[in-house]
């Protein structure tokens, strides 16, 4: 049993890395989405995923799951202990016998902190925040959008994008740039028009989240007053987030640690949100110091890291980082 599992698993696509421990060596493979929330089987579609995402990168190298030592798989939509007990269930009939579960926003912390504790928030299609503190327990908010009063991710923002707009449009509340914006980018002539084009997506499922979120951020950075406003609330929510979490989840180092992740953090599109962020969180926890780092390293380092630790070999966090650094 040489080897090793590490899996990202998110709403947009999914890594695997398997390490050799006698070789010090590791290979990726990408594939597509697996989080049940954004797949139209669900749990049961999600389950054949990742059963036959694992057996293409096992079988490539002739392995099955029993030469498997350990594995972590960090997965997104895992929010509740139900999800974890029906999540845990199918893989371990895959025949992983020994494996780690968890919310991918914990790989965050683990890829990005090489000492694997400290606060993870994510804004990629969701929102969330985690945390890992020195006796290595965790907390985690949000993760199911609208009903847990999420309000950051791309599929908020793309929501708020389409509504705004509507606003502006149908309603004439306030002038906004993103109307301008909006219409431009998809070739829409009218407001009659731009509802055909917001039905066409409800109809298909498929609302092009990335850019209609980046749409807020290039009507920010042209000083938009209602796209600032959308950037600086969805920066309050992170900052009472985080407050929230160490109510429940005590750090003792004097300065906590927060890894930013997800394209709406790390894509540079602007730093309006950023900015804000940092001035929340002073709002917010005042008393703790704290400091912020766009995660550089891809999500999956986390995991890897955390399977090497777990495996018991030193220095878990440089090995993989080096493994990795021959990938990408």
């Amino acid at each position: 049993m040489d080897y090793l599992l590490a899996v990202d698993g998110g709403g947009t696509k999914t890594s695997f890395v398997l390490y050799n421990i006698k070789n010090d060596c590791a290979e990726l493979m990408s594939f597509g989405a697996s989080n049940h929330e954004f797949l139209a089987g669900g749990y049961n579609e999600m389950r054949s995923t990742l059963d036959d995402m694992s057996s293409r990168i096992l079988k490539k190298h002739g392995l099955s799951r029993k030469d498997i030592a350990h594995s972590v798989w960090g997965l997104a939509g895992l929010d509740t202990a139900t999800q974890y007990k029906i999540i845990h269930k199918f893989i371990s009939e895959f025949g992983f016998k020994k494996f780690t579960l968890c919310n991918d926003s914990y790989l965050g912390i683990k890829a990005g902190i090489p000492q694997g504790c400290g606060i993870c928030m994510i804004s990629g299609t969701g929102f969330k925040v985690a945390g890992i503190n020195e006796m290595k327990s965790s907390y985690e908010i949000g993760g199911f959008f609208e009903i847990t009063g999420d309000f950051g991710g791309g599929l908020i923002l793309g929501k708020e994008t389409i509504k705004t707009t509507y606003m502006n449009l149908f309603r004439h509340r306030r002038q906004t740039i993103l109307s301008k914006n909006i219409m431009e980018l998809y070739q829409v002539q009218s407001r009659h028009e731009f509802m055909d084009r917001v039905t066409d997506w409800a109809d298909s499922g498929k609302m092009p989240i990335p850019s209609l979120a980046k749409c807020i951020f290039d009507a920010a950075n042209l000083g938009d007053e209602e796209s600032i406003k959308i950037l600086e609330r969805m920066a309050h929510e992170y900052a009472l987030s985080v407050k929230s979490l160490l109510y429940e989840l005590p750090f003792n180092e004097k300065i906590i640690n927060i890894v930013l992740i997800g394209s709406l953090f790390t894509k540079n599109w602007s730093n309006i949100h950023l900015q804000a962020l940092k001035a929340k969180l002073k709002d917010e926890i005042g008393e703790k110091q704290f400091e912020l780092e766009l995660l550089s390293h891809p999500p999956v380092l986390g995991a890897l890291s955390w399977v090497l630790e777990e495996a018991g070999i030193s220095e878990p966090w440089s090995k993989a980082n080096a493994a990795l650094d021959k990938i990408y």
